[in-house]
């Protein structure tokens, strides 16, 4: 569960280190990066949390899709180098449920914190960390734009 005043940056930083977790439960499963029916359901999930909240449905999907879109790159450079080095295989991996119960709760707390912070725009922070450069740049895809301020919908008047 996400420590209780966790920055945003800090939640999409934290969701990043679980893709690395995924990766390896899905690798030793023999299962593919890509599950679209999850994705689907996620983006229909966070769709309605944030009309609950009253944050911009569009907005939220927006975000989740970078999230998903940033996981997927650091599971792909994963799978990658596990293929072509052997050695660095994980043995065995997490539950991949459990990981997921743990993303489903992070995905809730960014949301909160998106509809608690204004509109402007975030910037990424910095990482040393090589695997997530480009990934962490992709999660703030959205949130590097100008947002609707929270509370207005994206959806006309």
């Amino acid at each position: 569960m996400p420590e209780p005043d966790a920055s945003l940056p800090e939640l999409v930083l934290r969701r990043l280190a679980i893709s690395e977790q995924v990766a390896a439960a899905k690798f030793g499963a023999g299962r593919a990066v890509d599950d679209p029916v999850r994705e689907q359901r996620e983006l229909a999930r966070v769709r309605a949390l944030a009309r609950e909240i009253g944050l911009d449905p569009d907005l939220a999907a927006g975000v989740l899709t970078d999230q998903i879109a940033a996981s997927k790159q650091v599971q792909r450079r994963l799978f990658e180098r596990w293929t072509e080095q052997p050695g660095d295989r994980p043995t065995g991996g997490p539950d991949l449920s459990v990981l997921r119960a743990e993303l489903d709760g992070l995905t809730a707390a960014l949301l909160d914190r998106l509809a608690a912070i204004g509109p402007e725009p975030l910037t990424p922070p910095e990482t040393p960390d090589e695997l997530k450069q480009e990934p962490l740049r992709t999660a703030f895809r959205t949130l590097a734009r100008q947002r609707p301020a929270p509370g207005a919908s994206g959806n006309g008047p």
